[in-house]
């Protein structure tokens, strides 16, 4: 610089935009902690259980094979935006789980057995899950190949529906089954104590 007749201050660098990309992944973070402990509140109060709300957000990890490979295969970076996709998506994936744990509890309540009842909630909800997902899939496909300021979000949300619907139609039923092992007897052992009938 000194050689160029320049002063030594005369070059700077503005990390600005990088900070700011970094506050709004903190605050989509932040965002993303809120958003799960208030589902799982709700959860716990609607289904008077703590164990399967967490059986519930399992469909939540579910998504990210999917999440990850359609922002490989659309050569999409992580971003903001689908941070944005990502907090979105799991209100809706668990949405599954939901229905079908819901299901399976009514099919428990008029005695079928844990194994029985999670398959009797596969197959009656079956059709509801996917035409759900396919719709949604269907909708924000337009917005995906249209609009390049919302592909990542667009993607984000695709990706994770079909893998995590795929993974809870085939692989959540053995998590609801070792869970409800573990768990019927507990719930015995508390009921006997208490002098209630025992599932």
């Amino acid at each position: 610089l000194t050689a160029l007749g320049l002063a030594p201050d005369a070059i700077s660098y503005d990390f600005g935009q990088e900070s700011d990309n970094q506050d709004d992944f903190a605050s989509l973070g932040q965002a993303l902690m809120i958003a799960l402990v208030l589902m799982l509140l709700l959860l716990v109060v609607q289904f008077r259980s703590i164990v399967q709300p967490l059986l519930i957000l399992l469909a939540i990890p579910f998504s990210f094979f999917g999440v990850f490979s359609a922002l490989s295969i659309t050569d999409n970076p992580i971003s903001f935006f689908v941070g944005v996709g990502f907090i979105a998506l799991i209100g809706v994936v668990v949405n599954n789980t939901i229905l079908l744990v819901d299901a399976a509890n009514q099919a428990r309540r008029r005695g079928l057995r844990p194994g029985l009842a999670i398959a009797d909630a596969v197959e009656r909800r079956f059709r509801p899950l996917v035409a759900t997902t396919i719709t949604t899939v269907v909708g924000l496909l337009p917005l995906a190949l249209s609009d390049p300021f919302w592909e990542a979000l667009s993607f984000t949300l695709i990706g994770g529906l079909l893998s995590s619907t795929f993974l809870v139609l085939l692989a959540f039923p053995v998590f609801y089954l070792a869970v409800e092992k573990v768990r019927t007897p507990v719930r015995n052992f508390a009921r006997a104590r208490m002098g209630k009938p025992l599932v």
